[in-house]
């Protein structure tokens, strides 16, 4: 666009825009607007002056569109502000995305465990995948499980400071620091197999499936220009899809009203309307109505199970393990959607998992009277802990049985504890993966 008196005269028609829009805005509504590297400082200034820079919320890379611009470094970003209404009321649904061996996030996750319980470091083919993770094969890392909770007693008698006693071994924490948990979540963790000797110290077993989602940031590099065959690019300034998808869906609910005051190509429309969103979008250039009606009016949307309906209800209870609703439904899009979720383990909700216990007591039922056996056949006095994995063929058939059959009954019972677990972490939302 070319402007009469340069930047002022623009400065100017985006300040009195963005105060009608600020006005128009819910309490806890959201506004983006996309700018490139040469105004988006003085657009900032003006959005700080009309929000209020305590409503500022992020500034979110993407990659331009089109080609790379600059004399001398080539200038391949776009910038989203984001601001809030009022940022103390502000609606905002969390976005994720998967989390992977070797990925950003997940370098750490260095070690193994196999489906019978052995532990061991991922070698240099598994690290670059260049071969397959043995079949129930499950990675993770070692945590830390201390905390220096700065104001808190530490030292002998403080609480969640006390000797943990693992594989024979004695372990107390610092002088510096105390333990993330108290005595009775200790025990759990220990009989989660989530405490690991590392040296003269105890560390954390975190699973990268314990949580297989990581936040996303403001860095959305992974968005690049339009170049869909099914949504093709069809005017000069077009936003890609993704961007306004993931926009809508941080800040808004199904049923939610959105303004573009800038259609262009109808975009935020076209996505606001597969995503079940109102929406409102005004342009001062026919054409650009003309080509937002025509791609609006020829889309196809996949169809996405509501909350509010007898479908919904069965597939939330199927989800979430309990007696479908017996409420009546009407098929409001204002209920959202069923959306895919992901467990979210943390130490906390391990400690807290009463139900260890019990799982625990019940298996050694069967395991004390095993390991009392093969002790007996072969004349030793293992512990849990001592007892091999492999039996030695020198051992008489009792104990050989008797050895089977416990390591059998001691696998099953930290597969019970891992699906009581997962049954009752915490759960995160997929707002972008509806059913």
């Amino acid at each position: 666009d070319t402007w009469r008196d340069g930047i002022h005269s623009y400065l100017t028609y985006l300040r009195d825009r963005l105060t009608v829009a600020r006005d128009l805005l819910t309490e806890s509504g959201s506004i983006f607007v996309q700018i490139g590297d040469e105004n988006v400082h003085r657009v900032r200034a003006v959005m700080d002056e009309v929000f209020g820079d305590e409503n500022f919320v992020a500034q979110i890379s993407t990659k331009t569109s089109g080609g790379s611009t600059g004399v001398y470094l080539p200038g391949v970003m776009d910038y989203l502000l984001w601001f809030a209404r009022n940022q103390a009321c502000l609606k905002f649904r969390p976005l994720f995305g998967s989390k992977e061996l070797g990925d950003s996030g997940a370098e750490k996750y260095s070690r193994l465990q196999l489906k019978t319980l052995e532990r061991r470091s991922l070698n240099a083919a598994e690290r670059s995948q260049e071969t397959r993770l043995p079949d129930d094969a499950r990675v993770y890392r070692q945590d830390n499980l201390t905390s220096q909770s700065v104001g808190r007693d530490k030292g002998e008698g403080a609480a969640s400071w006390f000797p943990v006693r693992v594989d024979g071994r004695e372990i107390r924490p610092s002088i510096k620091v105390r333990w993330k948990t108290n005595e009775d979540g200790m025990l759990r963790l220990q009989r989660a197999e989530r405490v690991e000797l590392t040296g003269n110290s105890l560390a954390y077993v975190r699973f990268l499936d314990d949580f297989s989602a990581t936040n996303i940031t403001n860095a959305w590099t992974d968005i690049g220009g339009v170049q869909s065959r099914a949504d093709p690019k069809v005017y000069v300034v077009q936003s890609p899809t993704t961007l306004i998808q993931r926009c809508l869906l941080m800040t808004t609910d199904p049923g939610d009203l959105v303004l573009d005051p800038t259609c262009g190509s109808g975009t935020t429309a076209y996505v606001a309307e597969q995503w079940g969103r109102r929406w409102i979008t005004v342009d001062t250039s026919r054409v650009a109505l003309a080509l937002a009606r025509a791609r609006i009016m020829g889309a196809r949307y996949p169809y996405y199970l509501l909350a509010d309906s007898r479908e919904g209800q069965v597939k939330e209870a199927e989800l979430s393990r309990s007696a479908p609703s017996s409420q009546p439904t009407r098929g409001s899009i204002a209920h959202g959607f069923v959306y895919e979720r992901v467990p979210h383990i943390t130490l906390k909700s391990i400690a807290n998992n009463a139900e260890i216990d019990v799982i625990w007591e019940q298996a050694q039922h069967t395991l004390e009277p095993l390991r009392a056996q093969l002790n007996a056949a072969l004349g030793q006095a293992w512990e849990e802990w001592q007892i091999p994995r492999e039996a030695d063929a020198k051992w008489p058939a009792a104990a050989r049985a008797a050895h089977a059959a416990w390591w059998r009954a001691r696998i099953e019972r930290q597969r019970d504890i891992d699906a009581s677990i997962a049954a009752r972490a915490d759960t995160e939302y997929l707002y972008d993966k509806p059913y």
